[in-house]
C-alpha cells in the first residue's frame, strides 16, 4: 500500500517537472496572477461605474452638507466638482461626465417650502446623456444624499408650524433633532451561512474577480485534456487499458489543477477577496475535483482535440452568462447547475452548496465511468 502510494507521488512529481518545462503551462498560471495584481492596482486608483459632475452653489449650506454626504464616503461613482452649472454641462455633452447634478441656488428655501407644502421646486436638475443602470443606481444615491436635509426641513416645519414653538431658535432645533437621531445602520446584510458582508473591502472593480478564476480554472482543465489527448495520439498510454487510462487523466488533469487551485487562492489573497482560510481551501480543492471529472467528461464525450476546440467559445458563453460573475439571470436554472463554477461562487458563502458540488462532482464521476466502460465493450 505504501509503496504505491510513493510510486503515486513520483509519478506526480514527475508530471509537474515535465508541465513547469512547458512554457505555455506556465504562463496560463502565470496570467491570473497579472490580472489580479492589475486589479488590485486598479481598485486604488480613481474609478466608477459612471462619472458624475457636480455644481455646487458656495453659499448654500445645506447643497455643501449633501455634498459632503456624497464625497465622504467610499463609492462606484466618480464625482467631478465644477464651478459653474454651465461647465458641468459641458462636461456632459463633451462626453467627459455621464451625467451633471446642479444644485439649487436657494436649496435651504427650497426645501422649507416643501416641508411647509407651499411650493414643490425641483432641488437638483439631473443632466444625462442617456440612461443605464449605473445613473439609475446614481439616482438612487443622490436621494440617499438629500434625504437627511429634508427630513430635518420637515421636522423644523412640525415643530414651528404645527406646535407653534416659534420661540425656539435653529441651534435648540438643531440639537434636540441630533440628540434623537438613531445611530448605526437599518441594515445587518448576512450570508445565508450567517456571516457578514464586508462591503467596505471590497471594491466593485474587485468584484468579479472570483467569478473569472473559476471560468479560468475550467479552462485550464481543459488544457489539460488537450495535453492528455495529444500523448495518447502519440501512443504514451497505449498500453494502459480502458480504466487505467481513465485513471492516468484523473492522475494528469489532477496536477493541472492542484497548480491552478493554488493560484486562484493566491489570486483571492492579493486582490482582497479571501475570506476565511479553511472555507476558502474546502471550496476550492472540491471546486477542482468537480472541474477534473467535468473535463474529463467532455472528454469522453468529444473524443478529439478538434470538438473541444468547437465547445470552448460556447462553453465560456454560458459560463459567463450563467454563472453570477457579472449578472445573476433568475432563469436557466437548470443550465446553471450543469457549469461547476457556478457551484463554487455559490459555495463560498453557503455551505449547502458545497455539498450540493461535491454530490454533483460524484455524479459526473459515474457518468464518466459509465461512458468508458460502455466505449470498451461497444
Amino acid at each position: 500500500m505504501l509503496t504505491k502510494i510513493g510510486n503515486m507521488f513520483v509519478r506526480g512529481w514527475l508530471i509537474q517537472k515535465r508541465l513547469l518545462c512547458k512554457y505555455s503551462f506556465l504562463l496560463l498560471l502565470a496570467l491570473p496572477l497579472l490580472f489580479a495584481a492589475g486589479l488590485s492596482r486598479l481598485a486604488k486608483e480613481e474609478s466608477g461605474i459612471a462619472a458624475i459632475a457636480l455644481y455646487v452653489p458656495k453659499d448654500d449650506a445645506t447643497a455643501k452638507q449633501v455634498e459632503e454626504r456624497l464625497l465622504g464616503k467610499k463609492s462606484a461613482f466618480r464625482y467631478l466638482s465644477c464651478e459653474t452649472g454651465e461647465e458641468a454641462v459641458a462636461l456632459v455633452e463633451a462626453g467627459a461626465a455621464d451625467a451633471a447634478w446642479l444644485f439649487s441656488e436657494e436649496m435651504e428655501e427650497t426645501l422649507r417650502e416643501l416641508a411647509e407644502k407651499r411650493r414643490v421646486r425641483p432641488l437638483v436638475k439631473v443632466v444625462e446623456r442617456r440612461d443605464s443602470v449605473p445613473l439609475l443606481l446614481a439616482r438612487e444615491t443622490l436621494s440617499a444624499a438629500v434625504y437627511p436635509a429634508f427630513s430635518y426641513a420637515v421636522y423644523e416645519s412640525y415643530v414651528t408650524q404645527d406646535l407653534g414653538l416659534t420661540e425656539l431658535t435653529d441651534e435648540m432645533i438643531r440639537q434636540t433633532y441630533e440628540s434623537v437621531a438613531v445611530t448605526g445602520s437599518l441594515f445587518a446584510p448576512v450570508y445565508a451561512d450567517g456571516s457578514n458582508v464586508e462591503t467596505e473591502d471590497v471594491s466593485y472593480v474587485q468584484a468579479p474577480l472570483r467569478g473569472i478564476l473559476a471560468i479560468w480554472l475550467v479552462f485550464l482543465g481543459l488544457a489539460a485534456v488537450l495535453s492528455f489527448m495529444q500523448d495518447e495520439e502519440r501512443g504514451v498510454y497505449g498500453r494502459l487499458s480502458g480504466v487505467r487510462r481513465f485513471l492516468a487523466f484523473y492522475g494528469v488533469g489532477g496536477v493541472y489543477l492542484l497548480d491552478g487551485t493554488a493560484v486562484l487562492l493566491l489570486c483571492c489573497k492579493l486582490c482582497g477577496v479571501f475570506t476565511d482560510v479553511l472555507r476558502e481551501v474546502v471550496c476550492a480543492a472540491v471546486f477542482a475535483c468537480c472541474v477534473l471529472a467535468f473535463v474529463n467528461l467532455l472528454r469522453l464525450l468529444c473524443r478529439t482535440p478538434r470538438w473541444i476546440g468547437v465547445i470552448l467559445l460556447p462553453l465560456a458563453a454560458a459560463m459567463l452568462a450563467l454563472c453570477p460573475i457579472f449578472l445573476d439571470l433568475q432563469k436557466c436554472r437548470a443550465g446553471k447547475r450543469l457549469l461547476p463554477p457556478w457551484y463554487y461562487l455559490q459555495s463560498i458563502h453557503n455551505t449547502r452548496y458545497l455539498y450540493q458540488m461535491a454530490v454533483y462532482t460524484a455524479v459526473l464521476v459515474l457518468i464518466g465511468a459509465v461512458i468508458q466502460r460502455l466505449r470498451k465493450e461497444a
